[in-house]
């Protein structure tokens, strides 16, 4: 439980948009204050996207499909603000390229909540729960790529 709270939180914290910046061109700085609140954001929304994790498992222990469903959709709800979060304000400079990572595990993290609807929808608890562990597999996979060195 705590491997998967810990992954979660990384996964959160390591995601976001990646954009390469024109050579010459000038970057805007945000202040601090817009900072913290969007490193505030990012760590509340992956605080509920473990929930949500949380809830799938369980959820599945009982064969509750109506809260399978609804833990899933309020994970994917929550996966665009690690995309509209900066990395240059959390991540060291060695790991800034690991944004283009994160966006890779957020489509396949949204591929595979789609899929396991689409499973419980015809009833395939079996194939909803394999998609539940894809879903956690690119959770890990990212927070410990990210999690390798320390944080700003």
């Amino acid at each position: 439980m705590k491997l998967i709270a810990t992954t979660l939180l990384s996964l959160s914290l390591a995601i976001s948009a990646y954009a390469v910046e024109p050579v010459g061109s000038v970057k805007p700085v945000a202040s601090k204050v817009d900072k913290k609140t969007s490193q505030s954001k990012l760590a509340s929304d992956m605080r509920t996207m473990l929930s949500s994790i949380v809830s799938i498992q369980r959820a599945g222990f009982y064969n509750n499909k109506s809260g399978i469903k609804d833990a899933t959709n309020k994970l994917v709800e929550n996966l665009d603000t690690i995309l509209a979060t900066d990395p240059t304000t959390y991540l060291p400079d060695d790991k800034i390229t690991a944004g283009k990572f994160a966006e890779k595990r957020v489509r396949m993290i949204k591929l595979y909540a789609d899929d396991l609807l689409a499973s419980l929808d015809t009833n395939n608890m079996n194939e909803a729960m394999e998609d539940y562990n894809q879903i956690v597999a690119q959770c890990t996979s990212c927070h410990s790529r990210i999690r390798q060195r320390e944080w700003k």
